[in-house]
């Protein structure tokens, strides 16, 4: 199985099998929240990313999935629009 080195990306991994097309809105959102946290952890040494990361997550969950709500709600091909 080929899994990348980033244990975060290896959920953005999209196989052929996957239900999610590549170009779908979840995965620009789950792309644009990686290069964020990306970007936070820059700033600490090697050892310290993971608990890091993990504390950025759940700091900023609840806003990202809000945001992340609101938006699915207003796409057209939303679901729960039908």
């Amino acid at each position: 199985m080929d899994m990348p080195d980033d244990p975060a990306k290896r959920f953005l991994s999209c196989s052929a099998g996957s239900l999610v097309d590549a170009d779908s809105p979840e995965i620009e959102f789950l792309q644009t929240q990686l290069a964020v946290i990306e970007d936070y952890l820059r700033h600490f040494p090697d050892d310290q990313r993971d608990f890091r990361a993990l504390a950025w997550i759940e700091a900023h969950a609840c806003a990202y999935r809000q945001q992340w709500q609101v938006q699915a709600a207003n796409r057209r091909d939303c679901w729960l629009s039908a």
